[in-house]
């Protein structure tokens, strides 16, 4: 079906509020718009007679979605019609409205009665909530003229019925969350995004931890059988964030399940809302489709296996295509799990149904899972650029380059005693820059065959990565900024290859110590401290009456502030100056 125009798509509302419905489109004109999740259940809901059966389809089709009337699947399910059980018998039937609803799989797009969000609201707790609108004026003209519908209210007049229940709805209403008519087709239009998982860890507050999750933009919590006690109290967790359990070597209990969004079981090992596959070596893509050639059935799906060899990559994006081709982009999640499989991670991400991401630098429920945080910062736009940019290191958990630079900018956590070039090779297609950082300046510059002996930026240029040296900015901005004749660095790695180009520009002195040449006598004069802090520093380090300029930044400078202080120095910390200087040479770069 072609794509509506905002005309089109508010006409098929009440006619009484197209004018207001246009006020409020343009009032978005300059507002950012969040992309909506993928695998996440539309629901359209409203007062009763605002015409959510009607538009249904032509959401259903919108999105390429299939559509539920959940009164419909109730009279077809129980065989009563719905008008007759909600006057005999209202409590009974709000009950099978519940039933029902746990019925519809997840991404489909279901309009629901007139009741059901006053009533059951807590239902839809991380699916598309789209209020379809109606006017009281046409609310009761619909509604007079509909001698079908139920009365709720037999004792009162018609008339008085309709008021109070309007009022009483409306009410209610006001104060859940949903997106209006307007804001969802413009998001719409904007683009999806993967909904983001975050994994309960074992022996976390349960309950402390979805507070925080919702806090920094999660959409659900995975809760697995492995790392969770069957005591949890999901219920808890369910009325903060959606909840999904896997199961991992033991069922899900079944306590947990009327709290549940849904279940991720391996594949073969029964019925669930996501069915999982966990391969032990990687897979060719006709492997990967072998596996999944007799699935059937309404289920999401999740294929994992390992990376292996970062130049394999292209395999497993076949892999993912085919799988969408088959089975639709809402249902398909495929991952790959290593040391060396994050930055591929957030290449799939775009088109997979599900992120599952670590909350946090402490704890990840696979390898090369990536900080929920860095996803949030990239799907705060929805003009998202073709091409990634990133910064590789080791132990980077804590860099602020992904919330200075242009979105999507990605941690990549590499091991420190791997070799790199591999890595930039297999990125080349999907990045359009990275920054490096410490321990792989130089081994980039000798992979780029570069003139430089340190490299902290690459960019692609006609197919091929260039590189250079923006430090020598950071270098010079700090060496300028403590206004000495000569220096003593501290290092011989990437950042002091900097600090000797920048001192040449400058024509300042500048002397090399390496932990080895550390003595018994102290350091004296103006000293930079180029080690990183996680580096164990010689006991025999010493300062006396030295300043001692600090490049770090963050939680880094203060650990090697402290050591400064210890060892008889007195600290400056300039490090934000230099990172600064040397990411605007960067941003520079990238953008040529």
């Amino acid at each position: 079906m072609p794509a509506l125009t905002l005309t089109e798509w508010i006409s098929l509302v009440d006619a009484r509020l197209h004018a207001p419905l246009q006020a409020e489109a343009a009032q978005w004109v300059e507002r950012p718009l969040a992309l909506l999740p993928k695998a996440s259940q539309v629901v359209l809901v409203g007062h009763r007679a605002a015409g959510k059966s009607t538009v249904l389809p032509v959401v259903a089709a919108l999105l390429g979605r299939r559509g539920y009337d959940l009164d419909h699947e109730i009279e077809w399910w129980w065989n009563r019609p719905v008008r007759d059980w909600v006057a005999a018998d209202e409590p009974g039937f709000r009950q099978s409205e519940r039933e029902a609803y746990a019925r519809i799989p997840l991404q489909a797009v279901v309009a629901v009665g007139g009741g059901f969000w006053s009533n059951h609201a807590a239902l839809l707790r991380g699916a598309l909530v789209v209020e379809v609108p109606i006017s009281f004026e046409t609310y009761c003209e619909r509604l007079r003229e509909d001698r079908g519908r139920p009365r709720l209210m037999p004792l009162v007049s018609l008339d008085e019925e309709l008021r109070q229940v309007f009022e009483k709805r409306e009410a209610v209403h006001r104060r859940l969350p949903r997106l209006s008519w307007v804001e969802f087709w413009l998001r719409q239009h904007a683009g999806f995004r993967p909904k983001r998982m975050v994994t309960l860890p074992a022996g976390a507050d349960a309950e402390r931890f979805a507070v925080r999750a919702f806090q920094k933009g999660a959409d659900a919590v995975e809760v697995r059988t492995d790392l969770s006690d069957p005591q949890t109290p999901v219920a808890a967790v369910a009325d903060i964030l959606p909840v999904w359990a896997s199961s991992r070597g033991s069922a899900v209990p079944m306590h947990w399940r009327p709290h549940l969004s849904g279940t991720d079981v391996p594949k073969g090992e029964g019925p669930g809302a996501l069915a999982s596959f966990h391969s032990l070596e990687p897979l060719t893509t006709a492997q990967a489709l072998e596996v999944w050639e007799r699935f059937d059935g309404p289920a999401l799906i999740k294929h994992v296996e390992p990376l292996g060899a970062p130049e394999r990559f292209p395999e497993v994006l076949h892999t993912q295509a085919r799988l969408i081709d088959r089975f639709g982009s809402d249902r398909v999640t495929v991952l790959v799990t290593g040391a060396t499989a994050l930055p591929f991670r957030c290449v799939l991400a775009r088109r997979n149904a599900l992120d599952y991401l670590a909350f946090d630098a402490d704890f990840a429920a696979a390898p090369g899972q990536r900080l929920l945080e860095d996803s949030v910062r990239e799907y705060r736009s929805p003009v998202l650029r073709a091409q990634r940019l990133g910064i590789v290191g080791s132990d980077i958990r804590h860099s602020r380059s992904p919330r200075v630079h242009p979105q999507p900018f990605d941690r990549i956590e590499w091991p420190a005693n791997a070799d790199v070039a591999p890595l930039l090779e297999a990125l080349r297609p999907y990045y359009r820059g990275l920054a490096i950082t410490h321990p792989f300046k130089r081994a980039v510059a000798k992979a780029l065959n570069s003139a430089l002996n340190s490299v902290n930026t690459v960019w692609r240029d006609a197919g091929h990565w260039q590189g250079s040296n923006t430090d020598v900015e950071g270098a010079r901005v700090v060496l300028a900024a403590l206004k000495a004749s000569s220096v003593t660095v501290l290092g011989n790695g990437g950042a002091a290859d900097a600090l000797d180009l920048a001192a040449a520009h400058l024509q300042l002195g500048c002397r090399f110590v390496r932990r080895a040449d550390i003595g018994a006598k102290p350091l004296t004069g103006t000293c930079v401290w180029t080690w990183p802090a996680h580096v164990p520093v010689p006991d025999a380090l010493r300062f006396e009456g030295a300043k001692v300029a600090v490049i770090a930044y963050g939680h880094a400078a203060r650990t090697i502030k402290r050591q400064i202080i210890e060892r008889g120095g007195t600290p400056l910390l300039l490090g934000h100056r230099w990172f600064v200087a040397q990411a605007r040479g960067q941003r520079a770069r990238w953008e040529l």
